[in-house]
């Protein structure tokens, strides 16, 4: 009886490390290898068995050409000075602490997400004041 399974793997490969953390996958040394399989010339499996397809049609962005140029530079880590300047003129102008005191009064369960430390040094997990 012979067993055949597919299996379709979805990501980008251009994706960056997390930050603050470790990369999902590394790069092995011969010696790791040979220390753990038994054999320095192991075979690479998956560049032996996975067939590799590039989507090239991007949906997303699709009806908007200048916002998927400017996307496609900052994957690419080429960052032009027009594409940080638009960058730049979408950002928030709102405090944490006000957005924070907002979602505080409605009733509703909202998330919203914030870099750990905004443009005055403060963070509002830590800064909240007893009122």
């Amino acid at each position: 009886m012979v067993w055949i399974q597919k299996y379709f793997f979805v990501g980008d490969l251009l994706q960056l490390p997390p930050v603050n953390g470790r990369p999902v996958f590394k790069k092995l040394s011969s010696k790791l290898v040979k220390t753990r399989l038994g054999a320095a010339n192991a075979v690479n499996i998956w560049k032996e068995t996975v067939e590799y397809d590039e989507l090239t049609i991007n949906e997303q962005q699709k009806g908007d050409e200048t916002f998927f140029k400017m996307l496609d530079s900052v994957r690419h880590g080429y960052l032009t000075d027009e594409t940080i300047d638009t960058l730049t003129s979408r950002i928030f102008k709102v405090s944490i602490q006000e957005k924070y005191k907002e979602l505080e009064k409605t009733e509703k369960i909202e998330l919203a997400c914030f870099d750990v430390i905004d443009e005055s040094g403060s963070t509002p997990k830590f800064d909240k004041k007893q009122e």
